[in-house]
């Protein structure tokens, strides 16, 4: 998810803990709690410093650097650690346990658990494996997951006599939607997967800036991906249906590093291998869950030299956002 969504999941997953009552002071918050929304807020936003820290060409930075072991089940502990210490220097006297506790639900739930729910998946289980999972339920900006959170956080600095009331009903409205989401998702599968029976996998995708229609791939017998979308209430609609273009791409190309990350990250590959003037090749890698109309949107371009060195490599996203727009509302439409 993008960064405003989990630092807002942990200043919520933050009041989760009810406040200390002091006598004679009720109405003040005490270190401990200032110092539980504090660091359930640096837990929930620290692993994506790995961003900044990163080094390498684009495709090395998004699916190598970001989303490495700082996201990983076993460094959640540290990053609690971290944003537990950091909270009790600023508010002396708090509590280690209690803002621990909180930072460390923060990192899952506000931070590793968001980013696997997307489509764009991350490596929770290093560095015991390198698998890159993803549940594919929602987009890693998706408005519906962020505004209730928002809202309530605006609420919460207004009225701060009802700032944890706020912020629990704005948490609960976001986990709603994303529970909408994940039963829509198995709903759509099994409709996609009856369209298909002869499909040797089915996968549902989000799409974006859409509650009602998804995305799908169909792995067919024979190695052929058909695509399309299927809404909350019709039919399947089929857009496209190519086979699988792995192979296309020889060994020594495919020993590339970035190129082996590359196809590491795409479940649906879209792969074309061009001759470039300088006796180089350009590899494009697409993945089919990120298409409209069976377009491919999002594809990793690198270009080797003739040694197979990496001389250039981005993250090439199909257009502006407004041409991205553009297509979904022709998409949307459509027939």
């Amino acid at each position: 998810m993008d960064n405003l969504t989990h630092g807002l999941l942990g200043l919520a997953i933050g009041a989760l803990r009810p406040p200390d009552v002091r006598p004679g002071a009720p109405e003040r918050a005490s270190p401990t709690d200032r110092a539980v929304l504090v660091a359930s807020v640096l837990a929930a936003e620290l692993p994506d410093l790995d961003t900044l820290l990163a080094r390498g060409d684009a495709v090395t930075v998004a699916l190598q650097a970001h989303r490495g072991l700082s996201h990983a089940l076993v460094s959640a502990p540290l990053v609690a650690l971290a944003a537990t210490l950091a909270a009790r220097a600023v508010f002396r006297g708090a509590r280690l346990l209690p803002v621990f506790l909180s930072s460390l639900a923060a990192v899952v739930f506000a931070h590793l658990l968001p980013d696997l729910w997307t489509g764009w998946g991350t490596r929770v289980l290093l560095p015991f494996s390198d698998t890159r999972l993803s549940l594919d339920w929602t987009m890693v900006v998706d408005p519906w997951v962020t505004l209730p959170l928002l809202a309530a956080a605006a609420v919460a600095w207004r009225r701060r006599s009802a700032w944890r009331k706020a912020l629990l009903v704005g948490l609960a409205c976001s986990a709603g939607y994303v529970g909408f989401r994940v039963a829509t998702w198995a709903a759509l599968t099994q409709r996609v997967e009856a369209a298909y029976p002869a499909a040797q996998a089915v996968r549902v995708f989000p799409l974006p800036f859409s509650v009602g229609t998804w995305r799908y791939v169909a792995t067919l017998p024979g190695d052929v991906f058909a695509a399309g979308d299927v809404p909350l209430s019709g039919p399947p609609a089929e857009a496209a249906r190519e086979p699988a273009s792995a192979a296309v791409l020889p060994e020594d190309v495919r020993a590339v590093p970035t190129v082996r990350e590359a196809l590491a990250w795409a479940r649906f590959p879209r792969i074309s291998l061009e001759p470039l003037a300088d006796g180089g090749r350009q590899v494009r890698i697409a993945d089919l869950r990120y298409h409209l109309r069976g377009e491919p949107t999002l594809a990793f371009v690198i270009r080797l030299d003739a040694a197979n060195v990496v001389t250039h490599a981005q993250l090439e996203r199909g257009g502006s956002a407004r041409e991205l727009l553009r297509r979904w509302r022709g998409q949307q439409a459509a027939p």
